[in-house]
């Protein structure tokens, strides 16, 4: 009987420690956007029909600022590959200028296409050498889009088809700057194409967003490194 509650105790203990590898911190962010829409009319120039700037010219859109905000969990037991999954609501789209007549150059007045997103985000980080002043990382992944809400007031014809939801690829940088305690500070750059274009009415429509995050994470162990090491507590521990 007391062996098996010594083996219990052991498996207890061990995928304690398994867990506790696993789980490497827990954060927030906020961040800041810029997102554009790109348009391409695949019909040939016509001055007939003007196939070619209805419903949509070839162009991309002026940049719309919008804003971030998420929650992420960090996992994986390596010092230098960790996991990170994230909950984020942002907002992506584009400021336009609808065309008037045809050969008039005339444009409408600026109007924003948005669409407001609540994201799941993996990504893989791959962490540089840490420095005195903290450590660089880079950032592979992909984002679940799911759009909660959308005002589209220019080229609806082919806006209006961007799917709810989509699957569009992510790539970032980041730092994580140094700290002698439990929470950091950190940074990170993103790039966050369309990996599919949609195509309605003879027109190719996809987004871009860069995103710059500030945010801070907690760990429960105080480095990057878990080396082990003894620490020393004073001459009275």
């Amino acid at each position: 009987m007391f062996k098996k509650i010594i083996i219990c105790f052991a498996l207890f203990h061990l995928t304690f420690q398994m867990n506790a590898q696993f789980f490497r911190g827990v954060g927030l962010f906020i961040g800041g956007t810029t997102a554009s829409d790109r348009y391409k009319n695949l019909n040939a120039i016509d001055n007939t029909t003007f196939a070619h700037v209805f419903p949509a010219p070839s162009h991309r859109s002026a940049e719309l600022p919008g804003f971030s905000v998420g929650l992420l969990g960090e996992f994986l037991k390596y010092d230098h590959i960790r996991w990170q999954t994230e909950l984020e609501y942002c907002t992506k789209g584009g400021i336009e200028r609808p065309m008037g007549l045809p050969l008039t150059g005339d444009r409408g007045p600026a109007t924003a296409n948005v669409f407001k997103n609540i994201q799941w985000n993996n990504f893989i980080k791959i962490f540089g050498n840490e420095g005195y002043r903290g450590t660089p990382y880079l950032m592979l992944g992909a984002r679940l889009e799911y759009s909660i809400a959308r005002t589209i007031t220019a080229y609806a014809a082919v806006a209006g088809f961007t799917p709810k939801i989509n699957l569009t690829p992510d790539v970032g940088v980041g730092y994580e700057f140094a700290s002698y305690s439990k929470w950091h500070l950190f940074t990170e750059f993103h790039y966050n194409p369309d990996a599919i274009k949609v195509v309605n009415n003879s027109v190719a429509y996809w987004h871009r967003m860069f995103e710059l995050r500030v945010g801070i994470i907690y760990r429960p162990r105080k480095s990057l490194d878990d080396c082990n090491a003894p620490r020393y507590h004073g001459s009275d521990y």
